[in-house]
């Protein structure tokens, strides 16, 4: 591998003509004068920050280009002997974006100049690429909460602020850089968090392209987003500025609202500044200045971020009454007060030896624990502020709440640095170094009675990109880019962490004061190297290139390092509870389960420890107090070749090809093991190895060929990028009708390979197999059930992993029978994503284009799950015996009053006795039951399952109970397996939309851009979670799963503008200075507005009646109405104080769907029960992801005012408000329960379930 890398970069580096698409542009057309196109004119290309010019001549054909152009605003020049000179101003050049201008030069004086106002391109006439540019202004003007641009991508369509999804695809499937270098989380790529926190100030721009991006970008990913830094120029330019977020001025959520809870303090300050300018490069050798003072340049931004906030926290203490064993009760046989010490056994009834036996069994006297008193109760409040709770008949509370407001701070630095030299006309470098550094609390992690949290995370990203790049004459370039990019996210532990052990399993809810949390987190290194080249030939231009991105990454947690001593209950039989017989004229249950937990407590009675032994390698084996270190290496490696041939003035073809690898993921020190699958190869095979009841877990590689290695390489990944774009010049024709003179008709198709979930589904597959780490109970005469004191623990010996484990000692090591035997096909291929799109674009004047496009993509290759080991509820018979029972039961219910009709009504929810499930009576209609469920009946749970009709359900419960097989049932094709799970390329997706857009560049001072994109996902792995995981819930009805995907919106609408009014100095009215200009003038208004409809839902029945329940989250139910009368009912309705997202009229009296009621349609138990539960060995008819969720409206804007002094020094104060309007928008999650029909909050949307209220944010700038 080393030498096939270091191959590649030689042929990069040396061979290689290379075109830097990382953030350069291109700018390209066609010189013609008034009889047609003009060859051998000459195009000179100047840098309007740095003076730099690059100069070409118009081919034959008239055609010219500029590759590497440097992303900012450049005048162009075309002088041709006999015509007068042409002059555009400002044109701008974007981030691996092409920039088409069609100079058009009139005949007369070459001294004359003919000058236009170019700006930004509005029409791409030059290839299929659906991308736009965040220019520079909106980057700085918009109003974005937290100043990170990326919130800018929901401008885009195709992009949902509801959604991760970009164009139908997971949020895996994008590839995030920074001039040019991945700068995303690469272990945890969904969702798509960029380490990098980009800001405004440190982002010049950047470009999205989301979907058929060119064969140059790859990386794992199908939509690219490309942020470039700012660079300096010949003036020094930069601003200093002050951002702030304040609770005072923001509305309270809706939740708060209406159960009355104020306001949360926030207070958010955002400052810093940028400075960019000339740098003085030393000159070296006779004859040269001692300085270059148009050679270099600089970039420097610095930003400070300071929130300060609180977030509420509830513990629970014990009272102090209760504190060294006091305790009262109700006696149940004259209703007195009895007050008793369940420590010392004062009060107790002691008067016989029977008496004083039972309690000597129970530890006889004690007092309250030395470790007890002095880590717990000596470091506790001795009362609360907020409910009680545990409380007892004579009414006396024995825990109560306490609640505090804690911080939840974030403070985080970030520098970020660029150095620019241009060595001579021919090279350049730039050299790029970013560094954040993070702090935050986190109270969710570990909080304590403190103000502030014991658990903290910490985070450091370094980023250092270096760039050279060189201009080999008029037609060839070349750009390498080497960077190193690093970032530590970690939690890390309190300082006051327990060094000897923990005091885990507090009774009656109590919190403890010490700190349980215990470090983890990870490194992550990155290494990037990639060259490409550009090579300009007639009407060719060829592209050509590499890039390689090399992964480390070192995983480690510390859970249970540290062991952990819990105090027992009632269930260990060595630590036996107080008698009710001591209890003074009785005791009820609830006192005395209480004045047990008390006893164990203050006692310090510790009933089992537990500690973890980790597994270091195969040569240490298991240790205990050892981190678990999970050390991951793999990279991504890209060739390939792009031809763009203008055929004609008219028409552009790109055709390209990329090739892709992915190495494998390898876990070099081996901490996981797999399935041996004999050298299986075929899925098929892969099946047979892991059903095989006498297989066996090895040590990781064993099945990819490589120690370490989870599957083998995937060598085959060629993908076309095909495109073409036609523009009319003359307007002639049918397309020159459609199109005008400045219209485009373009289209294209691409393959992508996906890096969706490298690390964590892989990951997810090998921490399934259990055997190499161990929870390590302490042990007391052979028990782990301990009867222990603080003073006297215990301690631990660990086992060591027997390898190969074979799956049977695995099940029996489970304790469940339910242990997981994971494996990925190692076959494994890379996700490959299929992209075409057709479309027009039309200039209409006033700098404004409108575009019409379908949008598709498809893949039958995402990685998903599936479980070979489905319970079989046919197994011997089963169901039908099942069936058999139930209907006894039900013939039972039937004729209970038949003889009396003064007796009740019963129903099925009541339940049976086993006599009636076994048909004792023989009432008509029933029959024997059958020997898999026969001898069972007398269990309540066995009748339990059966009313319910939770046939899948039950089977798991044999299972787990060690009955597969009872009665000759053997629901398990590998009776030594739970979840016999495979990961494969078996998902499909399929998108289709219709996008349109208008989008007006900023000219006049106003710039506009609405989107609206009507779409549907459909898919079979409905999900976008790190596992990658997706089981079916029918193995024999796969094609069940294949719905809207949860990242499905069906509607979104994206509107952003920038207004500065026309009023002041400079502008078409009140145009003068003064105090006119300075009240007047200057004012700027922004917007950003979405709307979206919510996320597909279901109405689901998430019972086991064909699978186990944990298969069947997504089953539906049965409805005696049809889909579109069951969306008629759907709506935001108020009730009682409770919101609901459907008609209440059709939720049953105890808040659920089918008020207790588990018979099928159309046994209604009440007038408005439309859904029913599926029947056992069925799934309810309904589709699944039929419904949408509520509608999302937002509507952020900004009030700017702008004060000049002089022409350069400019200070703006802005005032931004995000949700302007305050509107409720209330959430209901992909996959919710609340539609759950069984679920007694049926239809109800939680108050906490909306998203944000009005936020004010208020800054201050300093520009120059």
């Amino acid at each position: 591998m080393r030498k096939f890398i270091f191959a590649i970069a030689a042929i990069g580096i040396f061979a290689a003509s290379v075109f830097a698409q990382t953030t350069t542009g291109r700018l390209l057309g066609n010189v013609s004068g008034p009889d047609g196109l003009l060859p051998g004119a000459t195009v000179t290309l100047t840098d309007n920050q740095t003076g730099r010019t690059l100069t070409t001549v118009a081919n034959d054909s008239g055609a010219y280009r500029f590759e590497n152009v440097t992303f900012g605003t450049y005048t162009v020049r075309v002088n041709s002997d006999g015509f007068k000179t042409f002059i555009a101003n400002d044109v701008k050049i974007d981030a691996n974006r092409e920039y088409t201008l069609n100079p058009v030069l009139e005949i007369g004086d070459v001294n004359i100049e003919v000058t236009v106002q170019a700006g930004a391109d509005v029409v791409n006439a030059s290839n299929a690429e659906l991308s736009t540019t965040v220019s520079p202004k909106q980057v700085l003007d918009l109003p974005i909460n937290g100043r990170n641009p990326l919130g800018l991508l929901n401008l885009q369509a195709g992009v949902n602020p509801t959604s991760n999804s970009i164009n139908g695809q997971r949020s895996s499937s994008v590839n995030y850089t920074r001039d040019g270098v991945n700068v995303q989380d690469n272990f945890i790529r969904t969702g798509g968090f960029v380490q990098d926190r980009p800001t405004v100030d440190d982002t010049g721009e950047f470009t999205v392209t989301t979907q058929n991006s060119g064969a140059e970008l790859g990386n794992g990913g199908s939509t690219q987003v490309q942020l470039v830094t700012p660079r300096g120029g010949s003036d020094f330019h930069g601003a200093g500025f002050l951002y702030n977020r304040n609770s005072e001025f923001a509305a309270n959520t809706f939740g708060n609202n209406a159960t009355g809870v104020a306001r949360p303090f926030l207070n958010r300050n955002q400052f810093g500044g940028k400075i960019g300018g000339p740098l003085p490069i030393p000159g070296f050798g006779q004859g040269t200045p001692a300085f270059f003072k148009d050679k270099g340049f600089f970039f420097v931004a610095y930003e400070r971020f300071v929130l300060r906030q609180t977030s509420p926290n509830t513990n629970r203490v014990l009272l102090a009454p209760f504190r060294d064993g006091s305790f009262s009760y109700v006696r149940a046989d004259n209703g007195m007060v009895q007050n008793v010490n369940i420590l010392s056994g004062a009060g107790l009834n002691l008067g016989s030896q029977a008496n004083v036996d039972l309690f000597n069994a129970a530890g006889g006297s004690l007092g309250v624990d030395p470790t007890i008193m002095s880590r717990f109760l000596s470091n506790t409040p001795t009362s609360g502020n907020s409910n009680l709770q545990n409380i007892l008949s004579t009414g006396d509370a024995v825990t109560q709440n306490i609640t505090n407001n804690q911080s939840n701070n974030t403070l985080r630095n970030s520098l970020t640095m660029r150095f620019d030299v241009d060595i001579n006309a021919s090279n350049s470098v730039y050299f790029i170094h970013k560094w954040n550094d993070d702090f935050n609390d986190r109270p969710d992690a570990d909080a304590g009675f403190g103000t502030s949290p014991f658990a903290t995370q910490t985070a450091t990203t370094r980023f250092f990109s270096g760039n050279w790049t060189t201009i080999l004459g008029s037609n060839f370039t070349n750009s390498f880019t080497a960077a190193y990019v690093a970032a530590d996210p970690f939690f890390n532990e309190a300082s006051s962490f327990p060094t000897d052990y923990l005091i885990g399993g507090l009774p009656l809810g109590l919190t403890t004061p010490e700190p349980v949390f215990q470090d983890q987190g990870r490194d992550t290194e990155q290494v990037t190297l990639r060259n490409d080249s550009s090579y300009t030939l007639s009407d060719h231009t060829f592209r050509f290139g590499f890039e390689s991105n090399f992964q480390n990454f070192l995983s480690q947690t510390n859970f249970n390092k540290v062991p952990i001593y819990t105090i027992s209950t009632t269930g260990n039989p060595n630590t036996p509870q107080l008698d009710p017989a001591l209890f003074p004229g009785g005791i009820s249950g609830t006192d005395r389960s209480i004045a047990n937990s008390l006893r164990y407590l203050l006692g310090g009675i510790v009933g089992a420890g537990t500690v973890q032994s980790n597994f270091v390698d195969a040569q240490t084996g298991a240790q205990i107090g050892a981190t678990a270190f999970k050390k991951y290496e793999y990279g991504t490696h890209g060739l390939y070749f792009n031809d763009q041939w203008r055929v004609t003035p008219e028409l552009t073809l790109n055709l390209g090809v990329r090739w892709d690898y992915h190495s494998p993921l390898e876990n070099p020190s081996q901490v996981y093991l797999e399935p041996d699958l004999q050298g299986a190869d075929s899925i098929e095979e892969v099946r047979q190895a892991l059903l095989d009841p006498n297989g066996q877990l090895v040590l990781l590689g064993n099945n990819a060929g490589k120690p370490g290695r989870f599957t083998k390489p995937d060598l085959d990944n060629f993908a076309p990028v095909l495109g073409f774009a036609y523009s009319s010049i003359d307007g002639k024709g049918i397309l020159g009708s459609i199109l005008g003179r400045n219209g485009v008709l373009r289209g294209g198709f691409r393959m992508s390979y996906i890096n969706d979930e490298y690390v964590q589904s892989l990951e997810n597959a090998g921490q399934a197999n259990d055997g190499l780490n161990f929870t390590v109970p302490a042990l007391q005469n052979g028990s782990a059930s301990l009867n222990a004191r603080f003073n006297n623990l215990p301690g631990f010996v660990s086992p060591q992993p027997q390898i190969p484990f074979s799956f049977a000692a695995a099940n029996a090591a489970d304790g469940f029978f339910t242990n997981t035997i994971f494996v990925a096909d190692p076959n494994l291929q890379t996700q490959r994503n299929m992209e075409y799109n057709i479309g027009i674009q039309r200039e209409i004047g006033l700098d404004t284009v409108v575009e019409i496009r379908y949008v598709g993509g498809r893949s039958d290759d995402l990685w998903r799950g599936i479980d070979f080991n489905q319970v079989n509820i046919n197994a011997g018979g089963f169901l039908n015996d099942f069936q058999t029972a139930r209907n006894n039961c039900r013939i039972a219910i039937a004729n209970f009053n038949t003889n009396n009709p003064n007796l009740p009504i019963r129903t099925m929810d009541q339940g049976c006795s086993s006599a009636e499930m076994l048909g004792t009576a023989m009432l008509p209609g029933q029959a024997t039951v059958g020997p898999t469920v026969n001898g069972l009946l007398g269990f309540g749970i066995i009748r339990d399952y059966i009313q319910r009709g939770i046939v899948g359900e039950m089977a798991q419960l044999y299972i787990t109970n060690g009955l597969d097989g009872f009665g000759g049932a053997n629901f398990r094709a590998n009776p030594n397996g739970g979840n016999i799970d495979l990961l494969f390329n078996s998902g499909r997706y399929r998108y289709n939309a219709l996008q349109f857009e208008v989008r007006r560049r900023f000219s006049d001072g106003l710039s506009f851009q609405g989107n609206y994109t009507f779409q549907k996902i459909l898919a079979d792995v409905p999900n976008d979670t790190q596992a990658r995981f997706q089981a079916y819930l029918d193995l024999n009805n796969p094609q069940w799963e294949y719905s809207r995907a949860d990242y499905d919106r069906k509607h979104t609408i994206n509107i952003n503008a920038n207004y500065e009014l026309p009023f002041g100095n400079g502008k078409p009215f009140l145009n003068q200075g003064g105090w006119v200009d300075t009240v007047l003038g200057g004012w700027q208004l922004t917007s950003i507005v979405n709307i979206s409809s919510g996320p597909p839902i279901s109405i689901k029945d998430i019972n086991g009646t064909l699978n186990r329940t944990g298969r069947s989250n997504r089953q539906t139910a049965n409805s005696s109405l049809s889909p579109q009368q069951i969306d008629d009912l759907i709506g935001i309705f108020h009730q009682n104080g409770v919101i609901y997202f459907i008609d209440p009229s059709v939720i049953g009296p105890n808040g659920s769907a089918t008020n207790g009621n588990l018979e099928g349609t159309p046994n209604a138990n009440f007038p408005g029960q439309v859904f029913f539960r599926a029947q056992p060995g069925q799934t309810g008819t309904l589709p699944r992801a039929f419904i949408d969720g509520p509608w999302y409206f937002n509507w952020d804007a900004g009030l700017l005012k702008n004060f000049r002094f002089g022409e350069k020094v400019n200070v703006q104060f802005r005032a931004e408000a995000f949700n302007l309007l305050n509107q409720t928008n209330f959430r209901i999650a992909e996959n919710t329960a609340t539609f759950d029909i069984d679920s007694t909050t049926f239809g109800q949307i939680p108050l906490a379930n909306t998203y944000a209220p009005r936020i004010m944010q208020f800054a201050l700038r300093v520009e120059f």
